[in-house]
């Protein structure tokens, strides 16, 4: 009797082991891993253009208005030379990767202004990029110097005195 009873409860056991696992595991079998997702770690875009890699796209400006800088990297894994254009409403630029190589927008020698990104901080601005006969239609986050990282990119400077509106004043003090 003693065995049958050792057998009965390796059988539970193992029956509740097997029930533990499926619960730890079953949760992937509904839900996809975060890590699979392709996302922008950053403030920029992640996108691929025909045979071109655009990684962490964005423009930093002052305002809907004024000059806007295009930042990111454009790759070129291709063993030749590629041209993407990003076209916005208030105009165009191209960018020319040479073959085997990446362009770094955020470099001085890589520089790219347009002449104004026709929304404010804070939106996307709609734009077309497109490398020969391909193109994607996409939403670049616009940026101002309010976040220090891109204070040196806008264009014409940046004036701290922009940000004096988000500095809370203080309150006075009420007497009831």
């Amino acid at each position: 009797m003693t065995a049958q009873k050792n057998r009965g409860r390796r059988a539970v056991a193992a029956a509740a082991l097997a029930m533990l696992a499926l619960g730890v595991t079953s949760c992937g079998a509904i839900n996809e891993q975060a890590t699979t997702f392709q996302y922008a770690a950053s403030d920029g875009i992640i996108l691929n253009v025909a045979d071109l890699d655009v990684r962490n796209m964005l423009i930093v400006t002052k305002s809907a208005t004024d000059e806007a800088r295009l930042l990111g990297s454009v790759v070129n894994n291709t063993a030749t030379p590629q041209t993407l254009t990003v076209a916005l409403a208030t105009g165009s630029v191209s960018i020319n990767v040479p073959a085997k190589t990446s362009v770094k927008l955020e470099d001085e020698a890589n520089k790219t202004i347009l002449p104004s990104a026709g929304v404010i901080p804070g939106k996307q601005a709609k734009a077309t990029l497109s490398v020969g006969g391909s193109s994607e239609e996409v939403g670049i986050p616009v940026v101002d110097g309010t976040l220090e990282s891109y204070r040196e990119f806008v264009p014409g400077g940046f004036d701290p005195s922009e940000l004096t509106h988000l500095t809370p004043s203080p309150k006075s003090e009420e007497h009831h």
